[in-house]
């Protein structure tokens, strides 16, 4: 239909600004140069399962953060469950949305995922002139 306006995210208001205020949390935590995203089918569609977030980190942070962690099936490492679970359930407990939260490398994610990311937890600085 001509002229309709996709949405950024069908998560709705309050919970897509109680998820982003959270999303500043764990960039702080995790280093500016790693990143929130919300993908998958809540930026898509009304009628989403849960809400896809992804923190994705630089290759070598991400061994760094996961050493034992094969970069092929990290999904099987201890690390990574007990950290993906333990945020997952985090971020539900502070927005009140069946959150699927994951870490993933970033040559990884960006093999294996072309569909859209939005930044999660951004903080806007205001520059002294």
């Amino acid at each position: 239909m001509a002229g309709t306006r996709k949405k950024a995210s069908y998560v709705g208001v309050p919970a897509v600004f109680k998820l982003d205020l959270a999303c500043m949390h764990l960039n702080e935590a995790y280093g500016e140069a790693f990143g929130c995203y919300l993908v998958g089918s809540a930026i898509e569609r009304p009628d989403w399962r849960d809400v896809d977030v992804v923190m994705i980190l630089d290759d070598e942070a991400f061994q760094r953060e996961f050493p034992q962690a094969d970069l092929r099936v990290f999904e099987h490492d201890l690390k990574w469950l007990l950290h993906t679970v333990a945020i997952s359930d985090w971020l539900k407990a502070q927005t009140d949305l069946p959150i699927d939260f994951k870490f993933q490398p970033q040559t990884w994610a960006n093999e294996r995922h072309k569909g859209m990311r939005h930044a999660l937890g951004m903080r806007a600085v205001r520059s002294e002139d």
